[in-house]
Formats: structure tokens, C-alpha cells, sequence
């Protein structure tokens, strides 16, 4: 029979566990989310200053670089 787990205490404390990693994964993606869109705001705002055209393939390869190296710090 499937059903609900019964909610002993280790159930409940692996269920919590899971729960605080869900949330902490779910903060580092909206932290780095955050970072991408001040990255892409920074270059519009450099592209306005300079009246120039900034192509998509440099963009992409800025933001490609930027993401790769927040994932070596982390």
C-alpha cells in the first residue's frame, strides 16, 4: 500500500535535512540569477554610455565566462 511515511523522528529529521538543502540550493541559484542579471544590466548600461552595438556572440561569451567563473569559486 502506498502512502504517506509515517512521521517518526528520524523521518521527520531526514525530511527537514532535505528540506534546508533544498532551500540552500534554491538560494545559491537565486544568488547567482541575481548576479547574471546585474552582469547583463552593467553591459546595456556600457552599450547606452558608448552608443555603440554590442553583438550577441560577445555578450553570450561575457556571461558565458562570468558563469564559469562563479562556478570555480563556489
Amino acid at each position: 500500500m502506498m502512502g504517506r511515511p509515517e512521521m517518526n523522528k528520524p523521518n521527520l529529521k531526514t525530511t527537514l535535512a532535505s528540506i534546508r538543502d533544498q532551500r540552500a540550493t534554491l538560494a545559491k541559484v537565486r544568488a547567482e540569477a541575481e548576479d547574471l542579471d546585474d552582469y547583463l544590466a552593467a553591459i546595456e548600461a556600457r552599450a547606452r554610455d558608448s552608443g555603440e552595438r554590442i553583438p550577441m556572440a560577445v555578450v553570450h561569451d561575457r556571461s558565458r565566462g562570468a558563469r564559469k567563473t562563479a562556478y570555480v569559486h563556489s
